[in-house]
């Protein structure tokens, strides 16, 4: 290649990568993976309402009657399209990994928490955030309050903006051994929270059903501590 046209592959490259770092397309970005989830929670809602109906006909009301006829192997890759859709839509939307994860969970909370306004739009449910549901099958069933899930997602929301944002403006923060440490130790706490009494309901249904919120709260402080010390060791080194 002669090195005229070297430069001006060059100089393009350098104003590819500024431009995805440019602040207003960083926001376009989040913009657009948010209204993605949206548009999937309000879709997913619309599934589950039909599958529902079929399962407890006629208004598709849940019981605490433990769910014996229906096809789990299924809805288990259902459930993985899912989550498919989600990261690959992170992939296309972000540039490298901290902010494709981050954009990830963006598009989760978001999904999740429209999927549970989908329901009480479409089937009235739930009738308190209380109301327990099953969450994931994968790779056991996960169950909880709705409140839950909800809450979480509001974190993976703040917490992946506040990532995507320092990334692109150049304060990066510092995603050391014990950053990626306490924010794993919280995904398990709140993993375990899901499973530790999977058994049991799956046997006996939601009835008397009961949630660990110590987990819970465990698993958040854990959350917000990562993301504290990320941003403190970024503003140290940058």
């Amino acid at each position: 290649m002669p090195q005229n046209h070297w430069g001006i592959f060059i100089l393009f490259m350098n104003n590819t990568i500024k431009n995805v770092n440019d602040g207003k397309l960083i926001r376009l970005r989040i913009s657009n993976v948010i209204i993605f989830a949206i548009c999937m929670g309000i879709l997913e809602a619309i599934c589950v309402m039909y599958i529902r109906q079929i399962m407890f006909p006629p208004d598709g009301n849940i019981t605490n009657i433990p769910i014996t006829n229906f096809n789990f192997s299924v809805e288990a890759i259902r459930e993985a399209m899912t989550i498919i859709m989600l990261t690959t839509t992170s992939i296309l939307a972000a540039y490298n990994v901290r902010t494709r994860l981050a954009m990830f969970f963006l598009a989760f909370g978001t999904w999740d928490i429209l999927y549970y306004v989908g329901l009480r739009i479409f089937l009235q449910w739930p009738a308190s955030i209380m109301d327990w549901d099953t969450l994931f099958l994968l790779p056991v069933a996960w169950y909880s309050p709705v409140l839950v899930p909800v809450l979480i997602s509001i974190y993976f929301i703040f917490g992946s903006i506040f990532i995507v944002l320092h990334e692109g403006n150049g304060t990066k923060l510092k995603f050391s051994f014990s950053v990626v440490l306490l924010q794993f130790s919280a995904f398990i706490f709140w993993f375990y929270s899901f499973i530790i009494n999977s058994a049991i309901i799956s046997e006996n249904g939601y009835a008397n059903a009961e949630y660990s919120w110590v987990l819970f709260f465990l698993g958040l402080a854990l959350g917000v501590s990562s993301l504290s010390i990320a941003y403190i060791q970024g503003q140290k080194s940058n």
